[in-house]
């Protein structure tokens, strides 16, 4: 027979299981970052300009990039011959290696690399030249070295952003042999099994268009509307995988899509930035116009998407030009003042915009957090890994603890329904 001193005794043990005993203890970042080794990593989609897992949490990315050729794998001293295996490993093991350096990343960027689909012995001009570009290659790689990676990737809880092999020519036009290959490409990634409807997964059209060419009667962005529209509801035949279009200018410019809208669902904007744009800070000139400077150029591009749609900013880096380690030649500084790096972080995070790190990863993997600041490429607070680093892990530890608080709110929650029904039962009684 079940007692009332029974029922209140079984009540008191569900309280003690459900409320942690340091609920209303304030805890340390050391503690949190013991206690949560990954967030919760849920599918995405678009909702509004944000991207948001399936229980309706935000999420702005930080993380680093891949690409998958020798050359880019340290110059070809790892491994070459198209050596899956050896391309598998070392990348692998890279990824391994960043996160027991401590970086706390969320997505990495990947590169379908252009080593993988050309015809070997074909000679190319650069990674704008399609016409090595060999289908069934392709094909036979992405099962064997891309869908691999993503999915090792995933498993690592982060999310991927991929981009097709190459970069844009100079020039790109509505009806091009470029866009035919762009649609080509899009069309077999959003039917490929692994890769459709995936919410760990967005698609980046396309990597740095530069010029667009278009007539006097047509705007230059809604010739890039033109030529990414199609791409979009292609991939929508056959995928809700988020897409990422990218702007002219070498990814960095945006404002005539205020009046020229892409359609569609699932669909946000990738861009770039480095030391000297958006009148930014670069080496030379690190005070340039400063903060403000850079916030209105921001504005006056990337601000134009930011209000409609998620951005991801899928390359920047910055540092000293005497380390011979980034593409962006500018210094830290400090927000609100001079310098380049300082000031793209607050800007990021007033827009709320997903960033990446576009250092090579065999550096990031190097980093130690525990060397004192010194004139090297990874100690020196100017340049970009050491205060990205510590800005990862800042963002990280704050989100374990909103996760924190919100487990123990819906905890203290279920313990108050618990203590309503014992008054109840000893009202009752």
């Amino acid at each position: 027979m079940i007692t009332l001193s029974k029922i209140i005794h079984l009540l008191c043990s569900l309280l003690f299981i459900i409320l942690p005993t340091n609920s209303l203890i304030e805890k340390t970042d050391t503690e949190i970052l013991a206690n949560y080794k990954t967030l919760s990593f849920l599918p995405l989609h678009v909702d509004g300009n944000h991207l948001v897992d399936t229980k309706g949490k935000i999420h702005i990315l930080h993380g680093f990039a891949q690409t998958y050729s020798p050359w880019f794998n340290e110059r070809g001293s790892k491994w070459d011959n198209y050596n899956v295996t050896g391309c598998l490993l070392y990348n692998k093991g890279k990824i391994d290696e960043i996160l027991n350096a401590g970086w706390k990343m969320t997505f990495v960027r990947i590169h379908l690399d252009i080593y993988w689909s050309n015809t070997p012995g074909v000679p190319v001009t650069g990674e704008n030249d399609i016409s090595a570009f060999d289908f069934d290659r392709f094909k036979l790689y992405m099962d064997e070295v891309f869908v691999p990676m993503i999915e090792y990737i995933i498993s690592k809880k982060l999310y991927v952003v991929i981009r097709p092999p190459g970069v844009c020519p100079k020039e790109i036009a509505v009806g091009d042999e470029y866009q035919s290959y762009l649609l080509k490409v899009w069309e077999y990634v959003a039917q490929h099994n692994k890769l459709k409807d995936n919410g760990y997964i967005l698609f980046e059209l396309a990597n740095e268009p530069i010029e667009i060419i278009h007539s006097e009667e047509v705007n230059e962005f809604e010739a890039l509307r033109d030529y990414f529209q199609p791409i979009v509801n292609i991939i929508r035949q056959h995928s809700t995988t988020i897409v990422l279009v990218p702007g002219l200018g070498y990814s960095s410019l945006f404002s005539g899509l205020k009046e020229y809208k892409f359609q569609g669902t699932n669909l946000g904007f990738a861009a770039h930035c480095y030391p000297g744009w958006f009148n930014s800070a670069y080496e030379g000139d690190e005070d340039a116009r400063g903060y403000q400077g850079f916030k209105e150029g921001w504005e006056a591009q990337i601000g134009i998407v930011t209000k409609t749609n998620p951005v991801v900013i899928t390359e920047m880096d910055w540092a000293p030009s005497k380390y011979d380690a980034s593409w962006g030649k500018a210094t830290t500084g400090t927000a609100g003042g001079k310098g380049f790096g300082a000031n793209f972080i607050k800007i990021a995070d007033e827009s709320e915009v997903s960033w990446l790190l576009f250092t090579g990863q065999e550096l990031l993997a190097q980093y130690d957090d525990s060397l004192p600041d010194s004139e090297t490429f990874l100690t020196d607070p100017e340049a970009c890994p050491r205060p990205i680093y510590r800005k990862y892990l800042e963002y990280y530890t704050k989100e374990a603890d909103n996760e924190d608080n919100n487990k123990n709110s819906a905890n203290i929650f279920i313990g108050n329904i618990y203590i309503f029904l014992l008054a109840l039962i000893l009202f009752y009684e």
